[in-house]
C-alpha cells in the first residue's frame, strides 16, 4: 500500500473514532443510564438525622439552614425517612452544579457519620446525593419541609 492510502485510512480510522466520542458524550450517557437503581439506608442502625449546612427555597421562602432553621427527626420519623430514600430511583443529572442544597447528616449508633446532600439544580430539578449516586428527591424534599423548624 502506498503512503497516501496508508494516510486516508487514517483519517477515516480517526473520523470514526471522533464520531463516536461525540455520540457518546451527548447521547448514549444519559441513555444508557440505570434508573432502576435504588438508594439503600438501612434504618436500623440509624440513631439520629440531623441537617447541616445548606439553604433552600420553597413557595418563595427562602431557608437558611447556616443559623436560621433547623429539622432533627425522631425514631418514628427516621422510618419513614429511610422508606422515602429506599424508595427513591436513580435520576441522571446533567448539569451536576446545584444552585441550592442542604446536607443532611445520618448518624449511626456506633457513631458514623453518612451524608445525603438533597439538591435543586439551575433547572428547578429536585434530588439527592448518597454515596455518589444521584437519586430523585421530590418527596425527600417535601417531608423535609414538614420538619423545618425556626432556631
Amino acid at each position: 500500500m502506498s503512503r497516501k492510502k496508508i494516510f486516508i485510512v487514517i483519517i477515516i480510522i480517526v473520523n470514526l473514532l471522533f464520531a463516536w466520542s461525540v455520540f457518546n458524550m451527548f447521547y448514549y450517557k444519559k441513555t444508557s443510564f440505570d434508573t432502576t437503581e435504588k438508594a439503600k439506608l438501612n434504618q436500623t442502625n440509624v440513631d439520629k438525622i440531623i441537617n447541616g449546612d445548606g439553604s433552600w427555597k420553597w413557595n418563595e421562602k427562602e431557608y437558611d439552614f447556616y443559623k436560621e432553621y433547623s429539622f432533627s427527626l425522631t425514631k418514628n420519623e427516621i422510618k419513614e425517612f429511610s422508606k422515602i430514600i429506599n424508595s427513591a430511583n436513580a435520576k441522571y443529572i446533567e448539569n451536576i452544579r446545584p444552585k441550592k442544597w442542604v446536607d443532611i447528616y445520618i448518624v449511626e449508633k456506633n457513631g458514623n457519620k453518612s451524608l445525603i446532600t438533597l439538591k435543586q439544580s439551575n433547572k428547578n430539578e429536585i434530588y439527592f446525593d448518597i454515596n455518589h449516586k444521584t437519586f430523585d428527591g421530590k418527596e425527600l424534599e417535601k417531608y423535609i419541609q414538614k420538619h423545618i423548624k425556626r432556631n
